[in-house]
């Protein structure tokens, strides 16, 4: 009987563990379809609104499928259950790329410091240099472990945030961004989170989350002044009423020229113990540096959105003569 039982529970161990596999296999399906359908590559599927919506739900279906396994919160069930080819991992017929990303390189421990990367080798996103590729991004916090599940295609896509407790889904936003969608997650307060969302080249923004039992929802947690669109012009700015967002933004030339390493001095930062968010101002002497900041206070920052651009040399670098960008 003891073996019997015994047998039945590894059965559906082995059972579960490979639901996770054929899962993400599931996943790397739908996405494949997506992407040959929207760059023409299927010449039986026109493309058509219809289409492209029925492609796009069953994407997020079979990705909302793979979050919701319990395994699914770091990498070392896949790897037991694929073929370690060295370079990268082989499930059925199909290659991936693993990779634990440390948020804090100077941090050699993983907990609490890793992004988990899985990337579809040999399907490209787009016109982008890397292959289609998602994030796995457990954060503990006061105790608690909450996952982002993050998938991208052309730099954009959608996240998801899954309390470990309880295997739920509490929260899904937009994101702007080919790495991993969250910078930092923090508590304000009992029932308040502060996200730092990763814009790429654009920045950051921050935005504060409400939980619920029904779900977490976004409020209007930042007042004072804020960019008039987001079309990427950053020099005019107007007093709103609360908004949603705190953007601190960048743009690619100023990303290409100093690079992230210099502009991390500056982005978005939050103190738990002070509850202050803050971002610093450049100045051309670098011992002049203005930090503007803002405490939590009846569930509102006070504080301004802000172009790194403003005070920092955002300008073209010239092109040597005789070349000349495509139009």
């Amino acid at each position: 009987m003891r073996y019997k039982i015994l047998s039945t529970s590894l059965l559906i161990l082995n059972l579960n563990l490979f639901a996770q596999v054929k899962e993400l296999e599931n996943f790397r399906k739908e996405v494949t379809m997506f992407v040959n359908y929207d760059n023409g590559k299927i010449d039986s599927l026109p493309k058509t609104s219809s289409n492209t919506t029925r492609l796009k739900e069953n994407m997020e279906a079979a990705f909302l499928t793979f979050i919701k396994h319990k395994s699914s919160k770091d990498l070392e069930d896949l790897k037991r259950n694929s073929i370690n080819n060295r370079t990268d991992y082989i499930i059925g017929n199909n290659n991936y790329f693993f990779a634990d990303l440390r948020r804090d390189p100077a941090r050699k421990e993983l907990k609490n410091n890793v992004n988990y990367s899985i990337s579809f080798y040999g399907l490209y996103d787009y016109r982008l240099p890397n292959f289609v590729s998602f994030y796995i991004q457990p954060f503990t916090v006061d105790g608690k472990e909450y996952i982002v599940y993050y998938y991208k295609l052309n730099g954009a896509g959608t996240y998801y945030i899954k309390g470990a407790e309880n295997n739920a889904i509490v929260y899904k936003g937009e994101a702007f961004t080919s790495a991993a969608a969250i910078l930092s997650f923090s508590r304000v307060e009992k029932d308040h989170f502060l996200l730092v969302e990763d814009m790429g080249n654009h920045g950051q923004r921050a935005i504060v989350l409400q939980s619920a039992p029904a779900g977490w929802k976004s409020i209007n947690a930042f007042a004072g002044k804020a960019f008039v669109n987001s079309t990427g012009d950053y020099s005019k700015l107007m007093n709103k009423a609360p908004r949603t967002y705190l953007r601190f933004a960048e743009s690619r030339t100023i990303v290409s020229m100093y690079g992230s390493r210099f502009l991390s001095k500056y982005e978005i930062q939050f103190d738990e113990v002070s509850k202050t968010i803050s971002y610093r101002q450049y100045r051309q002497n670098e011992n002049e540096v203005v930090m503007v900041h803002a405490k939590w206070e009846n569930k509102l920052f006070k504080i301004d959105d802000y172009y790194i651009g403003t005070h920092l040399n955002d300008e073209e670098i010239p092109m040597p003569m005789g070349l000349h960008r495509s139009e």
